[in-house]
């Protein structure tokens, strides 16, 4: 009984330890203005590791979807579906090792099977919900900064300058993922793309409905003849109100979701405080 109270009280040690120091190196990332995210850079990386890995042919099938490669564009990844079966491959390995180590090491006991059984449920489910996450925080990205990039682009068009040369200008030094698309997007142009084309591509590229709706602002502007600083202007406060009811929905949600750390995470560790001492004395005698 003690021993399994000590491999719990470690085992949320070090599960908070690894959550504080995430977050901590995310913090200290964000401050001093590098991305808290893997860049495209360290993705490429590790190509050849990856296509070097032997899949089943199986699983390849059943896991490289034709949605799959969308969502690896949409989550900024510069893979192809059959990498990211790579990785998932390599990380069910590795969680199996883990887990045959534990049960061993705790010699078959319920505590070695229940870590053993979430290790293997984190190694199954963990990269489809990290692609997730990473795509909606990229939407997040791009739909925060987009209106902002949309009065600079707008005030650099009534200042007389044409569409392309305002978006140069613009998105020249813009920070963040928004200005990695409209740097890509650029360098379509340049490169003797359609205006439209290069827009609707970016727009599929991306998981975000608000440059969806500039692309859209953008293509009818052209094709109707209308003042597009004026049509930019519009679509801006449009998306600043967009922004601030999402914000107001996500404080509505915040009182729900702060429920589930409560429960899981701290009322745990309290009732660990409060009742191990009395168990202790009941089973030891002491």
């Amino acid at each position: 009984m003690t021993e399994t109270l000590m491999f719990l009280a470690a085992s949320a040690a070090a599960i908070t330890a690894g959550i504080l120091g995430l977050a901590t190196v995310d913090l200290l990332l964000s401050r001093l203005g590098r991305p808290a995210l893997p860049r495209a850079a360290a993705a490429v990386r590790v190509l050849p590791w990856l296509r070097a890995v032997w899949r089943p042919e199986a699983l390849r099938r059943r896991w490289a979807g034709d949605d799959l490669s969308r969502q690896l564009s949409m989550a900024g990844l510069p893979w192809e579906a059959d990498d990211f079966v790579a990785v998932r491959w390599l990380l069910l390995w590795v969680g199996l090792g883990l887990a045959a180590a534990i049960v061993a090491g705790r010699r078959g006991d319920l505590v070695g099977w229940f870590v053993a059984i979430v290790l293997l449920a984190a190694a199954w489910f963990g990269p489809p919900t990290w692609l997730s996450l990473r795509r909606e925080r990229r939407q997040r990205e791009i739909d925060r900064s987009l209106p902002d990039f949309l009065d600079r682009l707008s005030l650099a068009l009534e200042a007389g300058l044409g569409f392309d040369v305002a978006l140069r200008r613009s998105a020249a030094r813009y920070p963040g993922r928004l200005g990695e698309e409209l740097r890509r997007m650029v360098r379509q142009l340049d490169r003797g793309h359609a205006r439209g084309a290069a827009l609707e591509e970016m727009a599929e590229r991306n998981p975000s409905e608000d440059l969806r709706a500039f692309a859209a602002a953008v293509r009818q502007a052209d094709r109707l003849g209308t003042s597009l600083a004026r049509a930019l202007r519009v679509q801006s406060g449009l998306l600043r109100d967009r922004r601030r009811r999402r914000a107001q929905e996500a404080g509505r949600r915040l009182p729900v979701l702060i429920v589930f750390p409560l429960v899981f995470f701290f009322l745990p560790a309290l009732l660990i405080v409060y009742l191990a001492p009395p168990l202790l004395h009941l089973f030891l005698g002491q």
